[in-house]
Order: structure tokens, then C-alpha cells, then sequence
């Protein structure tokens, strides 16, 4: 009878300090991505060739100037929120959310 009591503590010892070490090890595995996360500079890409396509074929050059204008504000507001706002021309790859379209999609 006594030596099953030890072994019972013996296997709840080891689950307790198996599970702290885990939980030590994994918050230590998550420290280090969430910090290099925070230093990131946050990108977005803008795709001009698609903003400007969408214009109507028969666009007047007021509407032309206006959409150049809009995307022009728009850098502007993301640069100023501390966003990095590149073309997609120079763009190799990226995840499809990172890019500002007029559609909103």
C-alpha cells in the first residue's frame, strides 16, 4: 500500500513539474517572435496600377488628378500613422491583405 502512494506522488511530482517547465519553455518560445513582432515596422502595399485601372475608360484628367490626389492623401495618412507604404511594382511577394485597393477588398 505504501509503495503505490509513492508512486502516485512520485507520477503527480513529475506531471506538476512537467507541466511548469512546459508552460516556462513555451512562454519563452513565444517571448522572442512577440518582441521581433513589436520592433516590425508595419508595410502596406499600394497597387496604383489597379487603383488607376479602375477609373473609367472615358475619365477626364480632373478625375485622373483626383485619383492620383486620393492615393497621394493616402500614403500620406498611412506614412503618418507609422506605416511603410510601397509600391507593388517593387513588390516580389506579399500577403494579399497587406494591399490597399480602392474596392476595399
Amino acid at each position: 500500500m505504501f509503495i503505490k502512494a509513492q508512486w502516485v506522488a512520485i507520477v503527480l511530482i513529475g506531471t506538476s513539474m512537467g507541466l511548469v517547465g512546459g508552460g516556462l519553455v513555451a512562454c519563452q518560445m513565444l517571448k522572442v517572435p512577440l518582441q521581433r513582432l513589436s520592433m516590425t515596422t508595419p508595410v502596406f502595399v499600394l497597387d496604383r496600377a489597379k487603383l488607376i485601372q479602375a477609373l473609367p475608360p472615358n475619365a477626364t484628367a480632373d478625375q485622373m488628378a483626383n485619383a492620383v490626389a486620393d492615393l497621394k492623401k493616402l500614403s500620406a495618412k498611412l506614412s503618418a500613422s507609422g506605416y511603410l507604404v510601397i509600391d507593388a511594382t517593387a513588390v516580389i511577394a506579399a500577403p494579399d491583405d497587406v494591399y490597399v485597393r480602392q474596392d476595399g477588398k
